[in-house]
């Protein structure tokens, strides 16, 4: 997240860890037919239901017209089934006012010394806190915030969802400006569904400081436990807050070039309710050979096994500096390998503002490729993995294309039609609302990209659905199928606005397959569980992870697309213990809840049924296509 503008009128401070330099460049891109338009997509069709489903929260950034720094960054956002009664639920991070210190430390420091601050922020009125809501089933979401644990007022940034303890009911890591918190899920299955949270980051050893972003967990030694990782921004404090102007009188928010970047932390589960933080001992926050300090400016983490050794790796975004990619050695320790495999930097060797990020094969070819959100005029970057290095994509096709005016943050890699390939969504708005000072064509509220994969090419289909044609702020990004139909719906969050619960009302003809995993020996959330259907001509492949778009966390079951089969001819499940479940002929349009140790323990109907007559349609449009640009 960068602004350009004239240099600060205070020196900027010291840059630690800012790297330049050429990147390592996988082999060239195969050519991508140019001048794709947009096309409508029949049958991807999403509404905005946020009024109807009763969700009224609004995202409280805390401004007041000084424009402090992390006004502008927040906030997230969760789905996740916190009682257990198989639909998603939802928890949406808040911000709150600045207090009565942090305003006189930031009239004492560092903006005090070009200007006296004039804003005063108006009076509280009451405590903002975050929100969850739950699911009731019907399309709609009750708030059952109050009492639960989790109404508790803090500057939150990111949420992350993982069973750490391994009893069954998921927890939340919620970061945030100052400290961090780890509320222990304790909700009891009564008829009432009552929700109850313990914040107990303190006594875990999480409890972090700092400017805590997105997080995810992860069991990076493969013990059964999840470990947890924590995007870091910067070293920022209300006294350090910069003044940087493009006329000496306006304030506009400063880019990060002008703080000192922080590093990040990995704390290890070692069981009984407790972590360590082995941040350098793991090669996280500092190279292990070499001892280059790692501090970035992150703002996003993607799970993945980029080198298919089945071990988990780090895909962390960072802004203006370039990006990390943590290689897992299988011994506890990380070494730090973008630069030499083209995730670093763009194609011209520029570290651009990356912010949310995902991870997914979105070629067939069984590889993570990488997803990074940037800043307006820098595109999306889509890094396919080529056996190990990557190749930014983006430039020489429609996601370059359609992505050059839009500043991403939360982004995401998923099946939004059913037909087995991974599509892109992108969650888009910009940090500086003083328009004038914005590049031509670009905006302060600005519309989400919808690109949809046709064989590895992706065309933007956005326009077609009139719920995405509306200019957001939007931060954060995630997705869950909420009411159980077969396909994801998408919730996207709004700096300082209200939410967007955006239902897909894809009536085309594809079949889906949702599975639900639980580990045994694995960590019971199954994260890291990778997945392979065959069914028909196509394999999909899709891994149960934590973490990925910006600050927010999607739901842990799988929407598996078979785009028209009816079944899934061989389902292979490898859990991160080693151990393999195989199942054939699983037929598709149902859920299915699959153990580690049990097999499959439950099974239902989806909600919705593809209909014969739109697939013969379907097959028809298919078929009067011409065919793309070899």
């Amino acid at each position: 997240m960068k602004l350009r503008f004239a240099l600060p009128l205070l020196a900027a401070l010291a840059l630690a860890g800012c790297r330049s330099g050429p990147t390592a460049l996988a082999p060239e891109a195969p050519r991508v037919a140019a001048g794709v338009a947009a096309e409508a997509a029949p049958g991807v069709e999403f509404s905005d239901i946020t009024r109807a489903a009763g969700i009224a929260f609004t995202h409280h950034n805390g401004a007041f017209g000084e424009k402090l720094m992390p006004e502008s960054v927040g906030s997230g956002a969760a789905f996740f089934d916190y009682d257990g009664d198989g639909l998603p639920d939802i928890f949406l991070v808040n911000g709150r006012d600045w207090n009565a210190s942090e305003l006189s430390a930031y009239r004492a420091g560092l903006a005090a010394k070009h200007r006296r601050a004039t804003h005063q922020p108006p009076p509280v009125a009451a405590a903002t806190t975050g929100a969850l809501l739950r699911n009731n089933g019907n399309g709609t979401f009750s708030d059952v915030t109050r009492g639960s644990g989790l109404d508790v007022e803090m500057f939150g940034m990111g949420v992350a969802v993982g069973d750490y303890d391994n009893d069954g009911r998921p927890d939340l890591y919620v970061t945030g400006l100052g400290r961090s918190f780890l509320f222990h899920n304790v909700s009891t299955s009564s008829p009432s569904r009552s929700p109850r949270f313990v914040d107990v980051a303190g006594a875990a050893g999480v409890r972090d400081g700092g400017w805590g972003t997105s997080a995810a967990w992860v069991d990076f030694d493969r013990d059964g436990r999840l470990d947890l990782f924590v995007c870091h921004y910067l070293v920022w404090k209300p006294a350090l807050d910069v003044f940087a102007s493009e006329d000496g009188q306006t304030k506009r928010y400063t880019g990060p070039l002008s703080y000192a970047p922080d590093s990040n932390r990995l704390f290890r589960n070692v069981g009984g309710g407790r972590f360590v933080d082995v941040s350098r001992c793991a090669g996280i926050s500092r190279e292990l050979s070499g001892g280059r300090p790692l501090q970035g400016g992150s703002l996003g983490v993607a799970v993945c096994d980029f080198n298919g050794d089945g071990w988990p790796d780090l895909a962390v975004t960072n802004d203006q500096r370039p990006n990390f990619l943590f290689q897992n050695q299988k011994n506890g320790t990380f070494a730090e390998v973008a630069a030499p495999t083209g995730l670093a930097y763009s194609n011209s060797g520029r570290a651009r503002a990356g912010m949310g990020i995902d991870a997914g094969d979105v070629d067939g070819s069984g590889r993570d490729s990488i997803l990074i959100g940037n800043y307006a005029d820098e595109m999306l970057g889509l890094y396919q993995n080529r056996g190990g290095l990557f190749t930014d994509t983006a430039p020489r096709s429609e996601v370059g294309r359609a992505s050059q005016k839009y500043l991403t943050f939360g982004c995401a890699l998923l099946d939004v039609d059913n037909d087995g390939r991974l599509d892109i969504f992108a969650a888009n708005g910009h940090v500086d609302d003083v328009q004038s000072a914005l590049p031509a064509g670009v905006t302060y509220a600005q519309r989400p990209l919808l690109l949809l994969n046709r064989d590895g090419q992706f065309r933007e289909a956005g326009t077609h659905s009139p719920a995405l044609s509306t200019p957001l702020v939007a931060r954060g990004l995630c997705y869950a199928d909420i009411d159980l139909d077969g396909d994801l719906d998408l919730l996207i969050t709004t700096n300082d606005g209200p939410p967007l619960l955006l239902r897909n009302d894809e009536s085309g003809p594809n079949h889906a397959l949702r599975l639900i995993l639980r580990g045994a020996r694995s960590n019971r959330s199954a994260l890291g569980a990778r997945v392979q259907a065959r069914a028909g001509g196509r394999i999909i492949r899709r891994t149960v992870r934590s973490g990925s778009s910006f600050l927010s966390a999607s739901e842990l079951p799988l929407t598996l697309g078979l785009g028209p089969r009816d079944k899934v001819d061989e389902l292979s499940i490898e859990w991160p213990s080693g151990a393999r479940t195989r199942l054939k002929d699983v037929a598709s349009q149902q859920i299915l809840e699959v153990d580690e140790a049990r097999g499959v323990v439950a099974r239902r109907a989806l909600r919705k049924q593809p209909s014969p007559r739109l697939r013969l349609a379907h097959q028809a449009h298919q078929g009067s296509r011409s065919a793309p640009t070899p």
